[in-house]
């Protein structure tokens, strides 16, 4: 099995992800873990938790889960951002780009167990079909800025909500890609 390089660096999150698929208590140093993982994936640690308990499982399995999660966490985003909560708008955007990033992969059959910005960029680039290539990296070029924002709100209000806008729209074409996609796939939209 190729051990993806998150794991390699950090094998605790090997032995973190062992315990979750057997459902075995966690340390704090565990839960610690699962909120870094948390922290930079956009998503609940629910979520990751659940992500790594199924780090064995068939990608393609996952197709309906990360659809849910990428649901999830855009209806979350907006919401925030309705509240002007763009702190949280941005963290749970982020989180919706990553899950539609592992969708596509879960459609293709292809693991990808990290979160980081070059390992989603990386995927992009080698595994996206040249058609889609560039709606997809254009989406993480106008959200990593976001997810930046998170971590340092850096952004003056009226700047982060251009970049939102600009985002929300390539979002909007990835997931319409990812739409078309799917159902051409055969999956359910229900």
């Amino acid at each position: 099995m190729n051990i993806p390089k998150v794991y390699s660096e950090y094998p605790e999150l090997l032995l973190l992800a062992g315990k979750l698929s057997r459902g075995e208590e966690l340390s704090e140093v565990d839960r610690a873990w699962l909120r870094e993982l948390a922290k930079a994936s956009g998503w609940d640690v629910d979520d990751v938790g659940d992500e790594l308990r199924n780090l064995w499982a068939d990608p393609s399995s996952r197709v309906d889960k990360y659809w849910e999660l990428f649901n999830k966490y855009y209806e979350e985003a907006r919401r925030h951002y309705d509240n002007n909560d763009y702190s949280q708008a941005a963290e749970k955007l982020w989180g919706a780009i990553t899950a539609l990033i592992k969708l596509h992969a879960a459609l293709k059959g292809m693991p990808i167990a990290e979160w980081s910005h070059g390992d989603l960029y990386n995927y992009v680039y080698k595994n996206v079909e040249k058609e889609n290539r560039e709606i997809f990296s254009n989406l993480l070029e106008t959200g990593e800025p976001l997810h930046r924002y998170f971590c340092e709100l850096a952004l003056e209000p009226e700047t982060f909500r251009t970049l939102w806008d600009d985002t929300i729209n390539r979002l909007e074409t990835t997931k319409n890609v990812m739409l078309f996609l799917m159902a051409r796939r055969g999956y359910s939209l229900s």
